[in-house]
């Protein structure tokens, strides 16, 4: 029995139309994942945030050192450094994040771990704005939506 060459593979059209299907499925794919990317960013800049706010509050505590943390709303960065000069933090915000200017730019986390003044600080994630609220005593604070 002889095998026809001819009937073995598949044609260019047929090759064309599953390319074509699976283009469409990475397109519309790629395209959900946006709000999932975004919402992600937000998340981690938060936590990112609060981390660095309990960093610093430990570190007062722990060290007994005053540290002053202030915020740069026109260089998009914060900055955690001891009375002596020692920076402990200093982070750059993303370009989707923007500081926004509150009630206050800079505070003081005193040796107790309270912090020396309360307010809101205002910063805006991909187009939301979000609120950094300091509450008084203890050196609470929180991020509202």
């Amino acid at each position: 029995m002889k095998a026809y060459l001819g009937n073995k593979g598949f044609t260019l059209i047929e090759v064309l139309i599953v390319l074509l299907i699976l283009t469409i499925f990475l397109s519309l794919s790629i395209a959900s994942l946006k709000p999932l990317k975004s919402t992600l960013e937000k998340k981690m800049v938060i936590s990112q945030l609060e981390a660095d706010l309990y960093y610093a509050q430990t570190y007062t505590i722990s060290r007994q050192e005053l540290v002053t943390v202030q915020f740069y709303p026109a260089y998009n960065r914060y900055m955690m450094k001891t009375a002596k000069g020692t920076v402990i933090v200093n982070r750059s915000m993303t370009s989707s994040v923007k500081l926004l200017n509150g009630s206050f730019n800079s505070f003081n986390i005193l040796r107790d771990g309270n912090i020396s003044r309360f307010g809101t600080l205002a910063f805006e994630i991909n187009g939301q704005t979000f609120k950094l609220i300091f509450n008084i005593g203890r050196g609470r604070f929180r991020v509202q939506e």
